[in-house]
């Protein structure tokens, strides 16, 4: 990944129930619309897969499936694009995904499997941070690598009551932001 802007990060959600149909989760649909917006949305495997072959493949993507999609092989097959930054799993039964593929692992790993709403949207978050404020670093001391920083600093603040974790990366970034002033 190079020269990233924020407009290059796209979030996939890959649903069955992703559409406007009831239960087509809105809320957090809602949230997560905070974080990336525009949402691509596919009900189908194969459409979803052919638009990061073919119309995404400039862009970096974060992407969200559901357990009913969640096969091994599907799930290699979406983690060979170079430009798939991360793979979560939106598991409200409970399931085991062993991992035995290495770039697999690396994109997805263990907490991205995710069973309640809240941690999956710390988790992107975290995710979303690291990829700013390792971008920021490459940008070095300018407007750019500022602005990165800034963006990370409004997606903590999209959660209200923030733990531990996300208060020490708030106050790392302000430090690091300051710096840049």
């Amino acid at each position: 990944m190079s020269s990233l802007s924020l407009s290059s990060l796209v979030f996939i959600w890959l649903d069955r129930r992703t559409g406007n149909l009831p239960g087509g989760n809105q809320k957090l649909k809602e949230k997560f619309r905070k974080l990336l917006s525009p949402i691509r949305q596919f009900d189908k495997p194969t459409s979803c897969l052919d638009s990061i072959e073919l119309s995404l493949k400039d862009k970096c993507i974060l992407f969200l499936t559901s357990d009913s999609f969640a096969d091994e092989e599907f799930l290699k097959k979406i983690a060979s694009f170079p430009n798939v930054y991360r793979i979560y799993i939106y598991d409200q039964q409970g399931n085991n995904y062993p991992i035995d593929d290495a770039n697999l692992a690396k994109k997805m790993g263990s907490e991205r499997i995710i069973q309640f709403d809240e941690h999956l949207y710390k988790q992107i978050i975290l995710d979303l941070i690291k990829i700013y404020s390792k971008e920021s670093d490459q940008a070095g001391q300018g407007k750019q690598a500022k602005e990165l920083l800034e963006s990370a600093v409004t997606l903590i603040n999209t959660i209200d009551d923030k733990d531990e974790e996300l208060q020490q990366m708030e106050k790392y970034l302000l430090s690091r932001i300051s710096y840049l002033e």
